[in-house]
């Protein structure tokens, strides 16, 4: 809510449409009323906002959208004629009350809703300008009415017959004084006509406009008077300026300019007056006294989610974007009061951070969260405190992303091993160490991609419980199609032997598409794996290329993000809204949109998910902000019954290990003789599954007969057995 496109002012209470939904300041106790479609908006995208006579708040959406509150009730109401109305472009942006009329600027012309009677009424969309012309300010003197456009002024009489006629409005453009063709804003003072435009503003002398010299070239964003002055504000040199004049023609008197953000809109209250602007980045600012100081409700600094994290206690992580587009990373604490729960981390309140441009949040245990940048490297949160930063000049280092600036750095992600070793991708890292694993927190262990040495281009990592790590370019716009790629130190994974534990996946082993947008590991240790073309999960990462499926319900989707419930469904974030698939990713179980959950879901293009399993909440990142869903509470809790043991008998030596299933996560296990001697104990490789090779603990086959399976949680509650034929050949 800190882009604020419109205020009114009414009884000391600021109104305010923001990007991020409405909200009202009330200068008497310095509180906030915060309202967003949660509370019943249509749209938290809103441009326009006033107070009529009856005391009824209207906002207005750049969809179209307009809201209304009831004063008594305080619930909003929706009224969609001017969004569903055959127009290209519909935003409401302005609004002028008069009498039993509210007058509503938008994109095409001007509304007119009776009060009275709770309807609409005429349209005015034909000024008889060259082109459809965008309306930013309506005047309404008592014989005449006056319309602030994208491409001029128009005047017309109020009692014309039919004003819907462009023959009954008289038009005045560049041609006829004004300064710039798009005009900002319009008001009387002292019974002459003033507007401000992009170029200065200028007067009315009674035939045609004059300059109002003081302000020439100067980006006036709005005007206002009181009984004595005009009071102006505009944008210079990137500082939002306010000046006073006592007339239409004399000079300006500067009363305050903030360096620190742009100037979108103006308001006045109060005696004196104390003067309103409504800047880009920074909420409200009110220059009172010769000082100013900034009012906006506790929220992030930016609506860009391209990244969404759970770390411990439900904290909820975020991060804004890359090259240039950043807006830093913020958090967001559900159990703090509202005034607090959000904190937004920037290069200008921490410039160790050297940058606002982080992009991925990568939570790991401990509470600890890392956040990748976009060419300085990587930062350790705990809490809301910076623990460290790790790029080309920190102890331990990472390797330049380019061989020209030995300084920039790119960490294409961070994932947690099960011994809880930090890896780290160091994407087109110059010495070839495209991963590396922190050891003792001091040192790195680095690894090359020997598989193909030349391809580093790598900004998702997953890792799964074998250990394996998972690497692709999940570049929003732009990314190489590099295919998947997955390396296990151990060389675990059949035919990476020679390649030092490296393989390699593409379409010709399987795969929907080589641009692969989204990874993720499920609760029974497969691998999900997004394209720009479908959804393919990997039903054995130990034999990648022999075991997958491909989820039909998601063909032709772009899989942008992949986060799994408790119960091992498959949550899926599209271009086209959010997808729920079952756990083998064949039947389309729930689909949500925009328009299905009533704008609750901010855009069908969904950037990010993340879950919190014990509160229930699956949280929805793209670039108009975040939405939450809720969905059952905590991991499922998953009790043993008889493993599921495959093949059976088992022929050994086998190429191929035995697979036991039926698993609850975090299990270990036990061979056993029918004499119940301990032939081998180890942990299950992945949640919900085991493997077991045919030899005892010595590293020897076993022999021909039975055994006993015994398989128990980590912390001994529960416990399943099954049984296994193995014949030695």
């Amino acid at each position: 809510m800190n882009a604020v496109r419109a205020i009114a002012v009414v009884d000391g209470n600021i109104w305010a449409a923001s990007s991020g939904g409405a909200f009202v300041y009330h200068t008497a106790d310095n509180t906030f009323g915060v309202f967003t479609n949660s509370e019943g908006l249509s749209s938290n995208d809103l441009t326009a906002v006033t107070v009529d006579p009856l005391g009824q708040v209207w906002v207005g959406g750049g969809d179209g959208a307009l809201n209304v509150r009831d004063p008594q009730t305080g619930t909003w109401r929706s009224l969609r004629d001017i969004q569903l109305s055959e127009r290209i472009q519909k935003g409401v942006r302005t609004f002028s009350a008069s009498g039993d009329s509210l007058f509503i600027g938008t994109d095409f012309g001007v509304s007119v809703f009776l009060l009275g009677r709770a309807e609409f009424g005429d349209t005015y969309a034909n000024f008889g300008f060259a082109g459809v012309a965008r309306v930013n300010g309506i005047l309404i003197l008592p014989e005449e009415l006056w319309i602030a456009t994208s491409q001029g002024v128009a005047r017309a009489p109020r009692t014309g017959s039919n004003l819907s006629s462009p023959t009954s409005w008289t038009r005045f453009t560049t041609a006829n004084g004004l300064p710039a063709g798009n005009v900002t804003s319009i008001l009387s003072f002292h019974d002459t006509v003033l507007v401000g435009t992009g170029a200065g503003a200028a007067w009315f002398d009674g035939s045609t406009f004059q300059s109002a010299g003081v302000l020439a070239g100067k980006s006036v964003v709005g005007l206002g008077a009181t009984g004595s002055s005009v009071f102006a504000t505009w944008n210079e040199g990137g500082d939002a300026v306010v000046g006073s004049l006592t007339s239409v023609g004399g000079s300006v008197a500067e009363m305050g300019r903030d360096d620190s953000t742009t100037a979108q809109c103006m308001a006045l209250s109060g005696v004196g007056p104390s003067i309103w602007i409504g800047t880009l980045d920074r909420g409200l600012s009110r220059l009172d006294g010769g000082s100013w100081q900034q009012f906006m409700p506790n929220g992030p600094v930016s609506n860009l989610f391209i990244s969404v994290g759970v770390g411990q206690g439900g904290m909820v992580w975020g991060a804004s974007g890359t090259n240039g587009g950043g807006k830093g990373f913020y958090r967001y604490d559900p159990s703090a009061p509202p005034s607090t729960r959000w904190e937004s981390f920037t290069q200008a309140e921490y410039p160790q951070l050297q940058t606002n441009d982080y992009y991925k949040i990568s939570p790991v245990s401990g509470g600890r969260v890392w956040v990748s940048s976009w060419g300085y490297g990587v930062v350790e949160m705990e809490g809301d405190r910076i623990v460290r930063k790790l790029d080309a000049t920190s102890n331990p280092s990472l390797a330049a992303a380019v061989p020209n600036n030995l300084s920039y750095v790119v960490v294409g992600g961070v994932a947690e091993d099960a011994e809880g070793g930090i890896w780290f991708v160091d994407r087109t890292a110059v010495d070839g160490n495209v991963l590396a694993r922190l050891v003792n927190d001091t040192s790195f262990v680095r690894y090359k991609n020997v598989y193909n040495p030349g391809e580093g281009r790598f900004t998702a990592l997953v890792i799964d419980r074998n250990g394996t790590k998972w690497l692709a370019n999940n570049e929003a716009f732009g990314g190489a199609a590099v295919g998947l790629f997955y390396f296990n130190e151990q060389s675990i994974v059949p035919g990476t032997e020679s390649t030092s534990g490296w393989g390699y996946m593409s379409t010709t082993d399987g795969l929907p598409h080589n641009s692969i947008v989204s990874l993720a590991v499920d609760v029974d240790g497969n691998v999900c794996v997004g394209t720009v073309l479908g959804m393919m999960i990997i039903t054995d990462p130990l034999y990648p290329k022999q075991r997958r499926i491909s989820s039909y319900p998601l063909r032709e989707q772009v899989i942008q993000a992949i986060a799994v419930d408790g119960e091992n469904n498959k949550w899926v974030g599209t271009k086209e809204g959010l997808f729920v698939v079952n756990a083998d990713g064949t039947q389309l179980l729930q689909q949500y949109t925009v328009n299905s959950t009533n704008g609750k879901l901010l855009d069908n293009d969904i950037r990010s998910l993340a879950i919190d399993q014990q509160r229930g909440i699956l949280y929805i990142g793209t670039e108009k902000g975040l939405s939450g869903l809720g969905i059952p509470a905590t991991q499922a809790v998953r009790s043993y019954a008889t493993l599921r043991v495959a093949p059976n008998p088992f022929l050994v030596p086998s190429d191929q290990p035995a697979e036991i299933r039926d698993l609850v996560p975090d299990s270990y296990l036990k061979i056993l003789t029918v004499e119940g001697t301990l032939v081998k104990e180890f942990r299950a490789q992945g949640a919900g599954r085991a493997f077991w090779d045919g030899l005892d603990v010595k590293g020897d086959l076993v022999g021909t007969g039975i055994y006993f399976i015994v398989a128990f949680a980590e912390n001994g509650d529960q416990v399943g057995t099954g049984k296994i034929a193995v014949i030695r050949r």
